[in-house]
């Protein structure tokens, strides 16, 4: 076929300013090939430039770019422009895409169980085949080469020390099924970055990994997992290319549309509920693993490169701009650009607490009334049992605080690394569980402080009798004989903890057995940090329900509600500069919280360990569920402590 005579025009990436960076990657790599190619190419952030001769636009995807740059491009000049679609049919943001698309002089996108929904729609949409760049490439083996790509050698020597990588965005389904591998991957190092929609998605983002710490965490990656948002099989050709350029295996949930890669040889699918289980497989079989991406890697380079994709760019450019750029359109695309700078802002993405929908003021106030009556009720409880105790003669004599047994071991060998402190109110058969988690602790260098707070139900005994049976364990058992709450059970517990590291675990809660050494390290590799913490998994009687505490550390995230769990390993000094946890009575089952906004108001911060490394029992009737039932006394006990940090902050009703 002989080459086009045309000469090849002049491309402009268009990406809105605040826009995902899973699009900015992706006009940055195509940028790279066409330039690459000896085309001229540009990504611009936020404003285009006006239309010229040779000039061609590319919008990434158009429906963001309209929205968030707060410019629509004339009708003309979408015509003589490309559009590049990376959606998941049968959503809002596809469907937004499709006007845009009827207008375009060329559509493409990344999928092709996309690129038949635009056809459906009457759009000739072509596919952009994703694949291998030397941008991306992070394979240890191309570092021979005589010329090796850009960050060939990040490896070091093919040195990848995270058995399985999840990168994604936390939707219900990825988030159940992460918690349902949690038994499995404990035995691994893993490394799971969670994103959310709260905010954009863009570089530097706490809750977001991008451009080369991404490729740099897949470099250091065995396997990477992949599992769908929704439940359409939609593949995520984005992140299985840039996996393996950068050297992973890739294990995925089963999809539409994968060829040319090929199970069993370029990487294994399956149903959701079989994937942790192919990932212990490859992470543990490194022949196998090193067979995959190898061929997987190969194919790439082989077949799928991504200029290609540049290639097919440069074709639509030449026909979508062989028409003169008329007056009129510059005129008008000048004159939109004026118009969308006084257009309204973006929406805002500053997050606030949750408003309890349709909730009339009488409702509100009933609501804080009744919540108000329960901490009436276990108020009066605590004034009677102080009542009955003192009327026995021998209560005077007596200590509020009991030290009720000490184990053998408490008082043997050196010092341990940390203390746990375990909180106990009426858990007689939670705690014990929480107990043999902590014996299970692959890690054994701890001490055990549990503070039962004026348990009626038998619990400090049943711990008792636990320690008996385990007398080399260093535990020590301390009772409130009248009962003062959470924040004074753990402050207690603080007060006889021997250690300056202190593991906060409820009595109802689990830990995994790596949590401790994983905490200890997290802990250690910052050592500015206040505190260490992880992932969390839901359970109850039904199973698994998902994750929580899944975010890295972010103050302003924490104007919108908690999302650290109690279960973190602190420093001593850090938490007694803060006073302990706090006994204001309005805090009810938020007293981790108002700790973790008071330490972002005094500029300390937590370092997240990006694993699951406990397990948070979800019931109803617990004291987070009690203090949910009217939130408005707890955000203002909040906004009090923390008042420079929620500066501003709407208190719900």
């Amino acid at each position: 076929m002989a080459a086009d005579p045309r000469p090849s025009p002049e491309f402009s990436l268009a990406v809105a300013e605040g826009q995902s960076e899973f699009f900015v990657e992706l006009a940055h790599a195509l940028a790279y090939e066409l330039r690459a190619l000896g085309v001229a190419a540009s990504v611009n952030i936020g404003e285009i430039p006006l239309p010229r001769q040779g000039l061609v636009h590319v919008f990434l995807p158009p429906h963001e770019y309209v929205s968030w740059s707060r410019y629509r491009p004339p009708a003309e000049l979408l015509r003589r422009s490309i559009v590049i679609s990376a959606e998941q049919p049968d959503t809002h943001y596809f469907a937004a895409n499709v006007p845009l698309a009827r207008d375009a002089g060329a559509v493409f996108d990344i999928n092709a169980r996309a690129v038949r929904a635009y056809r459906s729609e009457g759009i000739e949409a072509s596919l952009l085949e994703l694949g291998y760049t030397r941008l991306w490439d992070r394979f240890e083996d191309t570092a021979d080469e005589p010329e090796p790509p850009p960050h060939a050698a990040a490896a070091e020597g093919g040195r990848r020390d995270i058995d399985i990588l999840f990168l994604g965005r936390l939707t219900p389904r990825r988030s159940a099924a992460l918690a349902s591998y949690a038994g499995i991957f404990e035995r691994f190092r893993c490394h799971i970055a969670l994103s959310d929609d709260a905010r954009p998605n863009i570089a530097g983002a706490t809750a977001f990994v991008a451009g080369d710490a991404k490729r740099d965490l897949l470099a250091r990656s065995k396997v990477m997992l992949n599992i769908h948002g929704e439940d359409e099989p939609y593949f995520e050709w984005l992140r299985v290319s840039e996996a393996i350029c950068s050297g992973c295996a890739v294990v995925s949930e089963h999809s539409s549309d994968i060829a040319p890669l090929k199970w069993g040889r370029h990487l294994l699918t399956g149903r959701v509920g079989s994937l942790g289980l192919f990932c212990a497989w490859l992470a543990e079989d490194d022949v196998r693993r090193e067979n995959m991406r190898h061929a997987a890697y190969q194919l790439f380079r082989e077949e799928r490169p991504l200029s290609k994709a540049a290639l097919k760019l440069i074709e639509a450019g030449r026909d979508v701009t062989a028409e003169p750029v008329s007056a009129h359109l510059v005129l008008a695309a000048s004159q939109e650009r004026v118009r969308g700078q006084f257009r309204e802002e973006p929406p805002s993405f500053e997050r606030q607490p949750p408003e309890r929908a349709n909730l009339s003021d009488g409702e509100a106030l009933i609501l804080r009334a009744v919540k108000q009556q329960m901490l009436n009720v276990r108020s009066l409880r605590r004034e009677l049992a102080h009542l009955t105790r003192v009327s026995r003669d021998e209560s005077h004599d007596e200590p509020d605080i009991q030290v009720v047994a000490v184990s053998p071991a408490w008082n043997e060998g050196p010092a341990p690394a940390l203390s746990v402190i375990i909180p106990l109110y009426n858990d007689r058969r939670d705690v014990i569980c929480a107990l043999g988690s902590l014996e299970r602790a692959s890690t054994t260098d701890w001490e055990a402080v549990i503070v039962d707070d004026a348990s009626t139900d038998g619990s400090g005994g049943a711990v008792r009798d636990w320690m008996i049976e385990r007398p080399q364990l260093a535990c020590r058992l301390i009772r409130h004989e009248l009962n003062r709450g959470l924040a004074a059970a753990r402050n207690t517990g603080v007060e006889h903890a021997r250690t300056d590291r202190l593991l906060m675990l409820d009595a109802d809660n689990e830990i995994r057995p790596t949590a401790i050494g994983r905490l200890l390290s997290g802990l250690a590799a910052d050592p500015r940090a206040s505190f260490a913490y992880g992932i969390m998994e839901r359970f109850s009687a039904s199973g698994s329900e998902g994750l929580v505490s899944c975010f890295g550390w972010d103050p302003q995230r924490l104007r919108g509600g908690n999302y650290i769990d109690a279960f973190a390993l602190l420093r001593r000094d850090a938490l007694e500069a803060m006073g302990g946890y706090s006994n204001d009575e309005r805090l009810y089952g938020w007293e981790d919280y108002d700790l973790w906004v008071r330490m972002a108001e005094a500029g300390k911060h937590g370092v997240f360990v990006p694993e699951i490394i406990g397990r948070y029992r979800v019931r109803h009737g617990s004291m987070i569920a009690q203090t949910n039932v009217s939130t408005t006394d707890a955000y203002a006990a909040l906004i009090e402590h923390a008042p420079k940090l929620l500066a501003g902050l709407r208190v719900p009703r």
